[in-house]
């Protein structure tokens, strides 16, 4: 079954640069979302404290958002537990990538990072059953365009930002080689990375060497599978680019 409702809803004005046209959104649909207010903190009056919970049939994902950068709290919890800060029965969310929650495909949670990194957006899942990581990878904003649930796992179709280990400008074939093999892509798809190095460049002459050296930051379209308790990650049809970290 293919889920294509959303309850993405953390906005990412911050982060809109991305060349990619938004999807259509690829979440469930939640049973129910709840709000609760919580007091103003006086020092910070115009931060607007809440809980939030989201409603699924098997359980509830609860995010505790005090205005600050990334949520308080995050936690898995029983479908029926109240809407509550504190309560009992919580399973905390505890992960560098988990800010804020980003949607739920079956028994699976999704939470993206507080801030995006290197021009994308660092994405981490969870079995909601069990409160369990079960990986995390980067994708361009709002990329995310299917999530697919069955009896085996997980399948998801996105633009991959990868944050690769070497220079395309300055090492353009040792490069191409060690980035075809970590993600399959043939040297013809690799994006051409030079206006990006050399407009970085132009804008501080001074640190020119210094740039040419920058790991280069890639998108392309892939496919993930996650199923037998690993990842497999391969390229789709699409565009490429290249950019430099931020």
């Amino acid at each position: 079954m293919l889920h294509r409702h959303a309850s993405i809803g953390i906005a990412l004005t911050l982060l809109a640069s991305s060349t990619f046209a938004a999807p259509v959104d690829p979440f469930d649909k939640p049973a129910a979302n709840e709000t609760v207010k919580l007091p103003t903190d006086p020092q910070y009056p115009s931060a607007e404290p809440k809980v939030t919970c989201s409603r699924y049939a098997d359980f509830m994902v609860k995010q505790v958002d005090l205005g600050e950068v990334g949520a308080e709290k995050l936690s898995l919890q029983a479908a029926d537990a109240p809407c509550e800060r504190e309560s009992a029965g919580e399973r905390l969310i505890s992960d560098d990538l988990a800010g804020y929650f980003l949607g739920a495909a079956g028994s699976y949670a999704f939470f993206q990072a507080a801030d995006g990194w290197n021009g994308g957006l660092p994405f981490v899942v969870f079995d909601a059953k069990t409160a369990t990581k079960l990986f995390d990878t980067a994708m361009a904003i709002e990329s995310l365009s299917a999530v697919e649930v069955d009896e085996h796992g997980l399948s998801l179709e996105f633009v991959r930002n990868l944050t690769t280990s070497c220079s395309l400008y300055a090492d353009t074939d040792a490069c191409s080689k060690r980035i075809g093999e970590e993600t399959g892509l043939d040297a013809a798809r690799l994006p051409d990375c030079k206006d990006v190095y050399e407009a970085e460049m132009k804008r501080t002459p001074d640190y020119a060497d210094a740039i040419k050296a920058l790991p280069s930051v890639i998108e392309y379209p892939v496919a993930l599978r996650w199923a037998a308790n690993a990842v497999t990650i391969t390229p789709r049809d699409g565009a490429t680019r290249c950019l430099l970290p931020s």
